[in-house]
């Protein structure tokens, strides 16, 4: 999880993280901190690589609203939850979607509330695995198909593919209800199907893939419910 602290006073920043640091390792879970001490330097950063932003509200220059309001009219999606010593700020966040206000000094209960919430809701967006020391992230709306190689499982995506040794039937048991086999080497993604035409499917990057006579029923059914749900 990337998580940014905006934060213009050195001993408020250094106790969320040692608190944030707490919480991972109590959680094992891998988590990197980047530190700004000012709206201007994380609107000059990427902010759009941050899953959780905490923003102090009371800075020098920009405040935290406004440079939240920024982050979000630049397409940032991660959540937001704001620092403050003063309660009449609340009512201020509404219009960026702050997960939370904390006011300060925070407490690591509500931290970990806060740090609970964001790793379950990327666990339920995004799909997670480890290849021996590394851990890689891919949005499920990413993923066109799942392919199996051998001992391994073939993640084909709009960014690129990926490998993971893993058995088809194994990732298949991870996955939400948007994925379906349409063989016995293949999982496709709804979302990113074309065309179905006769026992074929055309997905988003234009490759055709085949629908065995045993998952033809499923699949159709399953594309019909998929469309339905979308309208």
């Amino acid at each position: 999880m990337k998580v940014a602290i905006v934060e213009d006073e050195t001993p408020h920043a250094e106790a969320l993280q040692d608190l944030l640091q707490q919480w991972s390792e109590e959680h094992q879970a891998l988590i990197d901190v980047a530190l700004f001490d000012s709206g201007e330097a994380i609107l000059s950063a990427c902010g759009d690589l941050f899953d959780l932003v905490f923003m102090d509200i009371q800075m020098k220059g920009m405040n935290g609203i406004s440079a939240a309001r920024q982050l979000r009219q630049q397409g940032v999606h991660g959540q937001l939850v704001f620092l403050t010593s003063f309660s009449e700020y609340v009512f201020d966040g509404y219009e960026v979607q702050a997960l939370n206000y904390l006011m300060k000094p925070v407490s690591y209960e509500k931290i970990a509330k806060c740090m609970d919430y964001v790793e379950q809701k990327l666990h339920d967006d995004h799909y997670t695995f480890r290849d021996h020391d590394s851990v890689t992230r891919i949005a499920y709306s990413k993923i066109i198909n799942f392919s199996s190689a051998n001992h391994y499982t073939q993640i084909i995506t709009t960014e690129g593919d990926f490998r993971q040794r893993e058995s088809l039937q194994i990732v298949f048991s991870h996955l939400p209800s948007r994925f379906l086999f349409c063989h016995r080497t293949i999982i496709i993604n709804m979302e990113h199907v074309s065309k179905l035409k006769g026992r074929e499917l055309v997905l988003s990057n234009g490759v055709i893939v085949p629908i065995s006579q045993t998952y033809l029923q499923d699949v159709r059914s399953g594309l019909m419910s998929y469309a339905d749900m979308m309208r």
